[in-house]
């Protein structure tokens, strides 16, 4: 495991890239991303002007933002309407309601107290546990169905109303380092098809919905379809010099979104307004961390360090106290939703951990062999 030498990325992240100096993709562009906010907005402009062109039928939206409640889309919402001068349909794929939290249910509501309308497609309630334990066994990852069916709503819903423009938020490139969804410019989103999230294959999944119907809802769309319809992504993330977890908060905030309480030793979330909606996410940031030997506070810290707003040196302490941190009451609740024991749960996570980087506890949480920031051979 190699760490970035600007910031604490390392090379284990999927589709991770490096230069010759050991420098990840989104420290390089964070170096280079000195253009002015008002020519990187005429741009988007002239791409967004382009693509609209290609669509001979309009209706009452000319763009699908794709959201969740939470600071960011918040903030795209009010950016596309606002800024763009745009009708943006909503467009959220929603957590059943045993998962979805009371304060993510209020941001959904916040967002048309707002003024915009919302299309919120939900996935059944028993499906979703069935998945999400197939994907823990098969993945390591709790969320990987829902996360799934949150990129594939958004595009389907395009297709079905005649939309052919699609806003999202962060660039994956660019702002954690996936080189695999490099588009042809930092606004590009017509390769998030390529997202570790949605490869990987799906046989899994349709093996257990029963219907080929229901199972179609997970699915991201073929790309003849997006052809046909002559639909474009595109990522806003890149369109602001503060585009970041800590400003879109407070944008948000601001903006009636309600945050999580002081409770980052419950969750391993540092900035409080990280995936708001529910809380089994933070059993998947726990798992990425045995998986790969970073978590969501390395992310949230190399975020910071880019920005100028922490030091490397200052970051690793917050990453050693932060990273993995995932409660045993998130825990014990996904057990009683899935149907498993704690044993089992620690039993199933113990076979997607990193062997080489964790030393395995039978019953317990694994522990580190490397430390952070340092090259681990």
């Amino acid at each position: 495991m190699k760490y970035c030498k600007v910031c604490l990325t390392t090379n284990l992240r999927p589709n991770a890239s490096f230069d010759a100096n050991s420098v990840c993709i989104a420290c390089n562009y964070s170096g280079d991303a000195i253009e002015p906010s008002l020519s990187k907005l005429s741009r988007l402009q002239r791409r967004i002007t382009e693509t609209q062109r290609r669509l001979k039928r309009k209706g009452p939206y000319d763009c699908i933002v794709g959201v969740s409640g939470g600071k960011d889309s918040t903030r795209q919402a009010q950016w596309v309407r606002d800024r763009l001068g745009m009708r943006p349909l909503l467009v959220c794929c929603a957590y059943p309601p045993y998962q979805m939290t009371e304060t993510g249910a209020e941001n959904l509501s916040n967002l048309m107290n707002l003024g915009f309308e919302l299309l919120i497609s939900t996935p059944a309630p028993r499906s979703a546990a069935k998945l999400s334990l197939a994907s823990l066994r098969q993945h390591g990852n709790v969320c990987k169905a829902s996360e799934m069916a949150l990129f594939a709503t958004v595009p389907r819903v395009a297709i079905d109303v005649g939309v052919n423009l699609i806003f999202w938020g962060e660039n994956p490139a660019l702002q954690v380092g996936d080189s695999s969804v490099m588009g042809i410019d930092e606004f590009d989103g017509n390769q998030l098809r390529r997202l570790n999230t949605l490869t990987g294959g799906n046989d899994w999944l349709k093996g257990e919905v029963t219907s080929p119907y229901l199972a179609d809802h997970y699915m991201y769309p073929e790309e003849y379809l997006f052809d046909r319809k002559k639909i474009s992504i595109f990522y806003l993330g890149a369109a602001w010099d503060d585009w970041s977890n800590f400003d879109n908060a407070t944008y948000a905030a601001l903006s009636g979104l309600t945050l999580r309480p002081n409770d980052e030793h419950i969750t391993g979330d540092i900035s409080n307004a990280s995936m708001i909606d529910e809380e089994f996410t933070n059993i998947n940031m726990m798992i990425k961390y045995f998986k790969f030997g970073f978590g969501r506070a390395t992310d949230l810290v190399c975020e910071l360090i880019r920005m100028g707003r922490l030091t490397r040196d200052e970051a690793i302490p917050i990453v050693r106290e932060f990273d993995g941190v995932c409660d045993d009451s998130i825990i014990e609740n996904y057990c009683q939703y899935v149907g498993i024991s704690h044993r089992d749960f620690w039993a199933i996570i113990n076979e997607h951990v990193n062997s080489d980087l964790f030393w395995i506890q039978e019953g317990g949480r694994p522990m580190p062999k490397f430390t952070v920031g340092v090259d681990f051979p």
